[in-house]
């Protein structure tokens, strides 16, 4: 894990560096820290000290006028909270069961009240590219709660007034959107980039219900609602490059071909894609009869361009 530039005040070796989290909307208090660093507060600060050494912050808190928060790093063990009320987020063992030599502590308001919440590293995927922090939130009677669920490589969207998790899967990255509810991070939808296109879902309401999906460019912004995806404008197109005849089928299966198809250069909507990318679902409109035409084409009759 990378280190950033150290500070040495005595005997102390500790890192205070910035990650990009999306600008607040409005700034926080500054954070006075052990090796006397001062930091903005922008972006959201990332402190990573060597696991054998020791650092301490200390920030605005939500408990009263001026009061403020104090973390403590000392030998692997993180602990957060009011002089009189402190919880552990970390230990030694923790640390070491990541396989890191580094305490990563990120501060970051994931709620979007103004106050700073703290995280640290849950886990490490990809090689190092998916970095998962747990964090808790600064309250003002509890000092600090925690919040169920992880996310990864967080960014703030002070715009929608979101977090948004983005991990990397082979060659393409997915986007997870959440909003900080209940002490829980509630998914709001997730967009995985496919190439092409992306694939958007949204969780529905009830157990065990399937999410709303819909197919759309690589360049378009995101839909925030799952009513949205009925709007053709979101819909990724698709453009027959069949010399011949491109078929329609009931499933994405060769048995099920139907007689209904499209000609080169005939274009219709993508609304559905199978889970190899090898099939989509169309939707065609002749221009002159009016007539819609709905099912499932091979991806190598088609072309998905953007824009």
């Amino acid at each position: 894990m990378s280190i950033g530039d150290c500070v040495r005040t005595a005997g102390l070796t500790a890192s205070v560096a910035f990650v990009s989290a999306g600008f607040l909307s409005h700034p926080v208090a500054d954070v006075q820290a052990s090796d006397g660093a001062i930091s903005m507060l922008e972006r959201g600060i990332q402190l990573e000290v060597f696991i054998n050494e020791s650092a301490y912050l200390s920030f605005e808190h939500p408990s009263g006028q001026g009061a403020r928060a104090h973390l403590r790093v000392d030998e692997g063990q993180v602990r957060v909270g009011l002089e009189s009320n402190a919880v552990t987020l970390q230990s030694l063992a923790e640390w070491e069961d990541l396989g890191v030599d580094v305490v990563s502590v990120l501060l970051m308001d994931i709620d979007f009240d103004g106050y700073l919440d703290v995280g640290v590293l849950d886990g490490v995927g990809y090689g190092g590219v998916n970095l998962f922090w747990r964090f808790h939130r600064a309250d003002p009677e509890w000092a600090f709660v925690p919040i169920s669920g992880s996310v990864s490589n967080p960014e703030r969207d002070d715009i929608m007034g979101t977090i948004i998790s983005s991990s990397r899967s082979g060659p393409f990255w997915s986007r997870d959107v959440h909003r900080v509810d209940n002490d829980r991070f509630r998914l709001v939808l997730s967009r995985e980039g496919r190439g092409e296109y992306d694939v958007v879902s949204f969780p529905q309401p009830g157990k065990g219900s399937e999410p709303a999906r819909g197919i759309i460019p690589t360049i378009a912004p995101d839909p925030w609602d799952a009513e949205a995806l009925e709007d053709p404008a979101f819909h990724q197109i698709a453009i027959s490059t069949n010399p011949g005849r491109a078929y329609f089928y009931d499933e994405p299966n060769e048995d099920t071909r139907r007689g209904a198809y499209l000609v080169e250069g005939d274009v219709g909507r993508v609304t559905d894609v199978d889970a190899w990318g090898e099939w989509f679902h169309v939707v065609f409109t002749h221009p002159q009869t009016q007539i819609t035409t709905t099912g499932w084409m091979r991806g190598e009759d088609l072309v998905l361009p953007q824009g």
